[in-house]
């Protein structure tokens, strides 16, 4: 009942208030007289963002103001009253979801000219209303950060763990649990911005107000820059050229000024009602997987020896060995960047403000990110880098928002003011490709290595048969057909995998014994179309292999937002609600094995020899001792693409001829086909013969070993209209009469309300909220996890046969009863209650196999004669429910001190490994792939939190908080052990664990040119799994899930997050070195010079060692050393640097004009300044990156000693596994020019 209420308030709600948009900030004071401290009413306040009005208000009778809402960003505040001097206060930061606190004093004044008085804002160290935890970093401070990104900012929190630049896990939750935020609208695929474009970057870690949701641990708010009152602009080119060896360069420009003025009449001012933004950066990389110890790879020359030689004879008479596989030192050599893995980037950022009045706004904004890559492969880096696939991605966003504002009058007496309301729509695409470089979507190009014309004729053995009553003895009897020669034209599509098999064919001359057939030449060491070299030694891509993959994935995202304000008597009050719905289709192919599989569809329907219908060979009449058959036609056996393809070549459907469908030639066109009497012919196409259309859905599934996937698209790659229903899957056809086995789209859906409250009770600031969220994963899941059957439970089972039977007194009425066989159950054998089990007398017990009476583990199954798919055994997924309340509150103490503690329920809706596939479960008997549980529900964390902060001097601050985290209901993989028909490996919401931490933050603001903000943070993270596959070893292992909590693999035990910025000002604020010049003012030499230095590291994170040695070849079973997560890697540090230099530049003016300003900043961007090889994974055995034992381990000995060369085996294994991926990346160092007009 209170579910349907809720949902009825939640439509209620949306159809008036569509929900919250961006998180906002406010601004409150008091005016008072500068003199006699009096306040003063009916004053007029204004804010400001580059000369644009962002908001206003008028002060009360006791001088109080308040202007809400306003977007996070850098402001301005403009007060003015008749009899006072106007006071205008630059800087004042506003942050997400915070109240800033300003007092006015107002300076009275008898000059009836206007006079404007300027000051500066400080941010001030003690924050009244501080309920969250984080940090809020401005332009400003992010342009002089080394890295100038929303991860940049993020890093630098205390409790953000990050191991080599990246933003990782937050306070010991999964990383996924953290959510990005760019103008209010959630980030679905890359969150990449021009650094122009950022005005403000805000990190929530802990205190979450009840606005935010889908969110376990963290929130990234990013707030794009608006535009400006007058225009203006930049470029900026950035460039790692004679710098580092990984060719980066990247050029931004950005764009704001007024599109529409409008006139002050009172003022004679000139605002813009009508202005935009417009930001962009294109980025290339020469190589975008850059390693900190270089990379091996095979010499040019070498290479190109390989490419023409491949192969070598065995010495043997017949076969091949991979030249590669003899490699020498000398043919291998030391470069410093990767080969063919460049990447090209483009990043775009706009918005448009129409400033409709004082009170009304409307914001169209949106980005952009384009991104595409050769991609770099380890296994191919040493001698295969030219087939690196081709990898783009496109996201583009875009959001409409409006936001009106009911300011109360000054002489206002009514409880409810300051009422705003703000309504949002945004739409996210995301697109992304992965392809062959060479033959993009050209999918049978993938594994063509050239025409193979196979020659065959019938062959016979000695034998009998009788034909109309007339028995023949010892005559040539036809019993098959025999391949005499196959000859291969290579084709240049994959020119280097084709010399494979050119090669083999000059190696062996004479056809017999060599290429009469494919399995001669496969034998000998060729390949033919849809094959492909295998690595050499297991670990090395062979020269020419052809990158086997085709996908597209495909995501939309529309969100619905809005929030409704307003002040009630001293609580601010915020009624919120969240309407989201994503799509995600996908679909991919491994094209190069499509041979194969034609090879196998056609001709399979006219292989049998018709042996009813005899032909004898006769000469003139005369018998001539010899009796063949045509090929026996079976339309029950014809395959979809066989028969299609027929039609396509212009042949009879149902006719003998016998297709060799490697001897197409896709130069000219032409395909090879011997007719019903053997008379080899050829059909010329006008067009390319082959299409994924000729297959049908059933041909590429192939009974579960796919080689297609897909769902919202056709199985052909397009994109479907509607969502097909189970029954589509099962029974819906073309026109042909072939099954389409449609799958729908991902389309879940989230729904959220909320209500907060800020209000003082005494000396204390609260915040509390609620905060109830609704995901629906809007597909089916089955009825019951262990069986894709529908079974009996309990109170269904009454009788077995004529048999009554008395089940135990604790047995449920809905616990599934098991008997002793399917089909013929005659005996219980045991009860299942969820994943609980019972014996057949009612006792608990932990292996279901006890219940195997000798047709293993058996349901009482509702239509045991009916083992097919069924709806009947699935049902809707059960909406998720979550209420999360929400209490902050902070306890200031004095000006210089206060408490702060929250207690938080957060959830978010799984984010992965839970879409319905129904072909998991079509093909579930021969399906050996890990399966999605589509029924996964909500992870879960409990946060509390307790902290102190303390004004230590009038610059600097210190903060000491204490949290505690449950985290419940997270995702891990599991094996349904008992389940019907068999056993499967699946994923389930087991996994639990806690984090405990302490974290001492300190807030040095610019002193003797030094600001910096630190922190150091102990913390213990614990749980049962560090991501959904951390226990895949023991499931294949047939061993049960861990249920005792473990290190996590970024438990970090001492963390230290550090930004430095030591800087020099001007004029007044410099106190740097001088050059003193007679009659002239000294040269500043360091003036608006500085540098800043972001300092990230902390104790290692842990490992699982290892008893014995293993090999990255041939494997083997690790065995356990101490505990699992019982080992550390060493400490690691970066530190990443910027030095850089303002120079401020003036342009002459014509008379009567304000000079015109421009700035000029030239910057040195250092990442991982002093190139720190940190050590990011080790080898269990050895505890070693570069080592893992095996080739100096006495037991393996013998394996290597059998490889074709031993010694080449050695020198590539050594390299193989000195694998740069287990070292931080190097140190980059990159030359900048801004300049701002």
């Amino acid at each position: 009942m209170i579910r349907k209420l809720l949902f009825t308030l939640g439509i209620i709600l949306a159809t008036h208030v569509l929900v919250f948009s961006q998180a906002t900030g406010t601004l409150r004071g008091r005016i008072i007289d500068k003199e006699t401290k009096e306040p003063i009413p009916f004053a007029n306040v204004i804010i400001e963002m580059n000369g644009v009005q962002a908001g206003g208000a008028t002060s009360d009778f006791e001088g109080n103001y308040v202007i809400k809402p306003i977007n996070p960003g850098k402001y301005d505040i403009r007060c003015s009253y008749v009899g006072y001097k106007t006071l205008l206060t630059k800087g004042i930061i506003i942050g997400a979801g915070k109240i800033e606190f300003y007092n006015i004093e107002l300076e009275p004044t008898t000059v009836a000219l206007s006079e404007i008085e300027v000051t500066s804002y400080k941010v001030p160290l003690i924050e009244k209303d501080q309920t969250t935890v984080g940090a809020t970093v401005t332009a400003e401070q992010i342009d002089k950060m080394p890295n100038r990104s929303a991860t940049a900012v993020a890093i630098t929190v205390g409790g953000v763990f990050s191991s080599d630049g990246e933003r990782g896990s937050v306070r010991g939750a999964r990383s996924e649990a953290t959510v990005t935020y760019i103008d209010g609208v959630k980030v679905t695929g890359s969150a990449s911005l021009p650094p122009s474009a950022i005005e403000q970057v805000s990190v929530i870690i802990s205190g979450l107000p009840a606005q935010y949701g889908d969110a376990t641990s963290g929130v990234i708010n990013i707030t794009t820059k608006g535009p400006s009152n007058i225009y203006a602009g930049g470029f900026e080119a950035q460039t790692s050229e004679l710098l580092d060896n990984f060719g980066y360069n990247r050029f931004g420009f950005n764009l704001q000024g007024p599109l529409i003025r409008k006139k002050n009449k009172e003022t004679g001012e000139s605002r813009s009602i009508l202005g935009f933004f417009f930001a962009g950066d294109v980025i290339l990389q020469g190589d975008a997987a850059p390693s900190p110890i270089g990379r091996w790879k095979v010499k040019d020359d070498v290479l190109q020896y390989l490419k023409e030689n491949p192969l070598r004879p065995t010495g043997l008479g017949y076969g091949t060995y991979p030249n590669a596989a003899f490699l020498a030192s000398d043919d291998l050599e030391y470069v410093k960047r990767s080969q063919n893995a460049d990447a090209f980037n483009i990043n775009l950022s706009g918005k448009i403000d129409l400033r409709l009045s004082s009170t009304t706004n409307f914001t169209l904004g949106g980005s952009t990110v384009y991104y595409k890559s050769n991609a770099f492969g380890y296994s191919r880096s040493l001698m295969n880098w030219e087939n690196n696939p081709f990898h783009d991605e496109l996201t583009y966003r875009g959001y409409a928002r409006f936001t009106q504002r009911f300011p109360a009058a000054a002489d206002s007496r009514s409880l409810i003011k300051n009422v705003y309301y703000s309504l949002q729509a945004d739409y996210t695409k995301y697109h992304s490709r992965t392809q062959s470089a060479q033959h993009k979507d050209n999918l049978f190009k993938y594994g063509y290595l050239g025409r193979f014309d196979t020659y065959t004729v019938r062959s016979y053995e000695l034998g009998s048969d009788t034909i109309n009553g007339q028995v023949y003895n010892n005559v040539y009897i036809h019993n098959g057909y025999r391949d005499t020669m196959v000859t291969f034209q290579p084709s240049d599509f994959n020119r280097d995998l084709a010399r494979y098999t050119e090669t083999y064919y000059n190696f062996y001359p004479d056809v017999t014994g060599n290429w009469e057939n494919f399995d001669q030449i496969l034998l000998g060491g060729g390949y033919i179309n849809g094959m492909s070299p295998s690595a050499i030694y297991s670990l090395w891509q062979a020269p020419g292999t052809v990158y086997n993959g085709y996908s597209e994935y495909d995501a939309d995202q529309i969100g619905f937002n809005g929030m409704l304000s307003a002040d009630i008597g001293n609580h601010e009050v915020q009624i919120g609600f969240q309407m989201e719905q994503r799509s995600e289709s996908y679909y991919g192919y491994a094209p190069t094995y499509f041979w194969q599989l034609m090879r196998g569809l056609t001709n399979f329907h006219i292989r049998e020899l018709d042996k009813s219908n005899p032909v004898l060979v006769s000469r003139d009449g005369v018998f001539q001792d010899t009796i063949y058959y045509y090929r026996k036609y079976d339309a029950n056996s014809q395959r979809t693409f066989d028969r299609n393809l027929r039609k396509k070549l212009g042949l009879p459907v149902d006719g003998l001829d016998f297709i060799n469908i490697d001897s197409y030639d896709f130069a000219s066109k032409t395909i090879n086909y011997y007719d019903k009497d053997g008379n080899l012919k050829t059909v010329t196409m006008g067009e390319d013969l082959f299409d994924v259309s000729l297959f049908d859905a059933d041909e590429l599934l192939n009974g579960g070993n796919s080689y297609v996937a897909y769902y919202g698209y056709d199985y052909t790659g397009k994109k479907l209209s509607s969502q097909p229903s189970f029954e589509d899957f099962l029974t819906k056809k073309n026109a042909d009469g072939e099954f389409l086995r449609e799958v729908p789209a991902f389309r879940p859906n989230y729904l959220a309300t909320y209500i907060q409250d800020k209000f003082a009770f005494k000396d204390l600031i609260f915040n509390v909220g609620l905060r109830v969220d609704r995901y629906d994963a809007n597909q089916l899941v089955l009825k019951d996890p262990y069986s894709i059957y529908p079974t009996l439970s309990v109170k269904e089972v009454q009788k077995i046969g004529d048999q009554i039977v008395s089940h135990p007194g604790n047995m449920g009425s809905d616990y599934v009863v098991y008997v002793d066989n399917a089909t013929n159950p005659t005996t219980i054998t045991g009860y299942r209650n969820g994943s609980v089990w019972y014996n057949a007398t009612g006792i608990e017990i932990a292996d279901p196999y006890i219940l195997d009476a000798g047709s293993g583990v058996t349901p009482y199954l509702r239509n045991p004669s009916n083992q097919t798919l069924q709806k009947e055994a699935f049902q809707d997924y059960d909406p998720q429910w979550a209420f999360m309340p929400r209490i902050s509150f902070s306890f200031p103490i004095s000006d210089e001190a206060l408490f702060f503690a929250h207690y938080d329920i957060l959830t978010q809706r799984p984010q992965g490994e839970n879409r319905f596939d129904i072909t998991d479960y079509y093909f579930f008997k021969t399906r050996g792939t890990t399966l999605d549980n589509p029924n996964l529900k909500s992870p879960k964390t409990i946060d509390y939190e307790l902290g102190f902060k303390q004004k230590l001097t009038n610059a600097s601050a210190l903060t000491l908080s204490a949290y505690y985290k449950e985290i419940r209901n997270e995702i891990q993989i599991y094996r349904y052990a008992g389940a019907y028909p068999r056993d499967y490996i699946s994923y389930n919401n087991i996994d639990f664990g806690t984090v405990k931490g302490f974290t001492i933050s300190y807030d040095l603001r610019r002193t003797s040119n030094v600001t910096m903000r630190a922190s150091y943070t102990l913390q213990f993270a614990d749980g049962t799994g560090s991501s959904p596959t951390t226990a895949a070893a023991l499931i294949a292992a047939r061993l049960p899930n861990l249920r005792t909590p473990m290190p996590l693999a970024w438990d970090r035990r001492h963390s230290f997050n550090v930004n430095i910025d030591y800087r020099y000002g001007e004029g007044k604020e410099y106190n740097g070195p001088r050059i003193s010049r007679k009659n002239k003012p000294p040269v500043e030499l360091l003036r608006n010079t500085g540098v800043n230095f972001t300092v990230i590291g902390g104790s290692g994170t842990p490992y699982t060692r290892s008893e014995n040695i293993t090999s990255a070849v041939s494997g083997g079973t690790r065995i356990l050393k101490g505990s699992f997560y019982g080992s550390r890697l060493p400490w690691q540090f970066r530190i990443d640097a910027k030095l850089d230099k303002d120079i401020h530049i003036v342009w002459k003016k014509k008379e009567g004009e304000k000079p015109k300003e421009s700035m000029l900043n030239i910057y040195l961007q250092m990442l991982n300044i002093f190139n720190f090889k940190n050590v990011m994974a080790v080898y269990p055995a050895t505890g070693n990156p570069d080592d893992d034992g095996y080739l100096a381990a006495a037991e393996w000995q013998k394996e290597i000693n059998q490889q074709l060369n031993p010694d080449t085996y050695r020198q590539l294994y050594r390299i193989y596994i000195n694998n740069p991926s287990n070292y931080s990346s190097p140190r980059m160092i990159r030359l900048g020019l801004i300049f701002n007009f």
